[in-house]
């Protein structure tokens, strides 16, 4: 009895073949289930609030599918949540090296991230190099040239300005980031005059409400800068820099408690910000407390080593526990690390003044008003400065000339003002001297 064959003998190389594609496409389906369930264990350990987990988890997915960058991304978030700020940026550093047509999306979250922590330099250097090869929208643009003035960089912002401004020159955004670079540098009645018309033509733009509202606070008026702040949108009235002015503002207000409620609630939103850990160490050392100051001060060190508010609140520590060496020595080194920092200048020069420094003082505290962040009360003492010395006297008569503006009868003003005008050189008579009279 002969067997028959169920397919002719040629037909078999084709059926082996197919079976081993069969295969394949099983082991591919296997490996994407395998890979679609980590990334589905990861967003469960997220939406449970265990970022570490999470991590692992999408670290693993990574592994399985090596040419994807959505593992990556959400390692970045993961990491960055459960505080690990170096690993969520080296995360998002691979993820552009996995596909390069992603990586303009990417590098805005990059600089987003480093915004985020405080780390604005390296947001900066991210967006310029994003704009060199001409991937920055509008909104880029505006978020670089804001970025560039409070790093105070004026002349590159409105360099980054011009490129809106040239198309759109009415730009309501770009004009508020106009008048923020005006008030850096010190235009303020320039500044004033746009932010006022920008709020009677837009009575909810919020990056104008903001800029007004420092301009009051700067300027003397707390109570009004307070009142701008309170219509702004409980979403963007936690962001970072928002959350500095609110802080400002209270602690000026003498409102304290108020201001700790609010770092701490930032401080739990931005875990890593060394910025916002420091400025809650430094309300919690005016609240008397300053054991915890210095753990939260060491806290936001380790987040960012070289933080230059971190390394002023331990400068304010030593300060109160009467350690004044120390107190100078880390107030130069927030110098050194941002050589713009409002709030150490304003102590060095004090500190100077005190030692008998007097042109260490003078030449700090030029600084400090160049930048556009010296008070009224500093700029009169800059003047008297001046006065002292008899040098700028110029100078010193404008920053006095400011100060009577809003009080014309101060007598300490006027008596500064007498003092430099006797100071101004006389101006001698220019050309030659012409001899009159002839012969006896």
């Amino acid at each position: 009895m002969h067997l028959r064959l169920l397919c002719p003998i040629w037909a078999l190389p084709l059926l082996l073949s197919l079976a081993c594609k069969d295969a394949d496409t099983r082991s591919a389906s296997s490996q994407e289930q395998k890979f679609q369930a980590k990334m589905d264990e990861g967003r469960a350990l997220m939406a449970s609030e265990q970022p570490a987990l999470a991590a692992k988890s999408f670290m693993q997915a990574s592994g399985m599918a090596p040419d994807r960058t959505e593992p990556l991304l959400q390692l970045s978030e993961a990491h960055h949540r459960a505080g690990n700020s170096g690993a969520a940026i080296l995360a998002l550093k691979q993820a552009m090296s996995v596909n390069p047509a992603e990586t303009p999306d990417i590098k805005r979250k990059l600089a987003e991230r480093y915004e985020r922590d405080g780390l604005h330099r390296q947001a900066i250097a991210v967006l310029l190099e994003m704009r060199e090869a001409e991937q920055l929208g509008d909104l880029d643009l505006l978020k670089l040239a804001h970025l560039q003035t409070r790093d105070g960089q004026h002349d590159a912002a409105f360099k980054t300005l011009e490129r809106i401004q040239k198309n759109r020159p009415d730009d309501l955004d770009a004009k508020v980031v106009e008048a923020e670079i005006l008030l850096a540098k010190g235009e303020e009645v320039l500044a004033a005059k746009l932010m006022d018309r920008l709020l009677q033509e837009q009575p909810g733009l919020t990056a104008a409400r903001v800029l007004r509202a420092r301009y009051f606070l700067r300027s003397g008026y707390a109570e009004y800068a307070q009142q701008d702040l309170e219509q702004l949108a409980p979403e963007v009235s936690l962001r970072p820099e928002i959350v500095h002015l609110r802080v400002d503002v209270l602690s000026t207000l003498d409102r304290r408690p108020d201001a700790e409620k609010l770092l701490v609630q930032a401080v739990g939103q931005y875990p890593q910000n060394a910025d916002l850990l420091a400025r809650l160490a430094q309300t919690q050392l005016e609240l008397g407390n300053p054991p915890e100051a210095q753990s939260r001060v060491e806290q936001a060190l380790r987040a960012q080593p070289g933080c230059a508010r971190a390394l002023y609140v331990r400068g304010l520590i030593a300060e109160a526990a009467g350690d004044l060496p120390r107190a100078r020595r880390d107030f130069g080194m927030a110098l050194d690390e941002n050589g713009r920092f409002m709030p150490a200048l304003n102590k060095l020069w004090r500190i100077h003044r005190q030692a008998g420094e007097t042109n260490l003082a003078r030449e700090t505290l030029e600084k400090l008003v160049a930048l556009g962040e010296g008070s009224l009360e500093d700029k009169v003492t800059l003047a008297e400065m001046y006065a002292q010395s008899r040098t700028r006297t110029d100078q010193g008569l404008k920053l006095i000339a400011e100060a009577l503006k809003q009080d014309s009868k101060n007598a300490h003003y006027l008596a500064i003002q007498r003092d430099l005008k006797k100071s101004v050189p006389t101006k001698k008579p220019s050309g030659p001297l012409i001899m009159r009279g002839g012969r006896r």
